[in-house]
Order: structure tokens, then C-alpha cells, then sequence
């Protein structure tokens, strides 16, 4: 099966979510650092899976994807 590189990036964006622990909030730009995918990449993918369901968004201060 064959995968386009935004699917693997969201892939990628998810796997480290869940490395992450349940209650830590990562931001875009923690997430690009650590899976080598670009903000920009990062960022277009994090949307498309908060509406799938897979990840949650948190404002604020401390906020991010969890």
C-alpha cells in the first residue's frame, strides 16, 4: 500500500502524539522538531485530524495538539 506524504506526515504527527503521554500538549512546532516534518507540513495535517477526531486542540499559554 502506498502512502502520500502528507498521510505519512499526519501518520507521523499522530505516532508522536502518542509517545507523548495522554495529558502533554505538544505545539506545531515541537511536533515538526521531533518527527523532522516542516511547520508548515505540520501544520496543514493537525487540522485535517482535529475534524477526524484523532487529536485534540488546547488554547492558551500551554496549548497545542494532544
Amino acid at each position: 500500500m502506498k502512502l502520500s506524504s502528507l498521510e505519512e506526515y499526519g501518520l507521523r504527527c499522530l505516532l508522536q502524539l502518542a509517545r507523548g503521554g495522554s495529558g502533554q500538549s505538544l505545539t506545531i512546532e515541537e511536533i515538526s522538531q521531533a518527527e523532522g516534518v516542516t511547520p508548515p507540513n505540520v501544520a496543514k495535517v493537525m487540522p485535517i485530524l482535529r475534524r477526524g477526531g484523532f487529536v485534540e486542540s488546547v488554547r492558551g499559554q500551554n496549548g497545542g495538539y494532544k
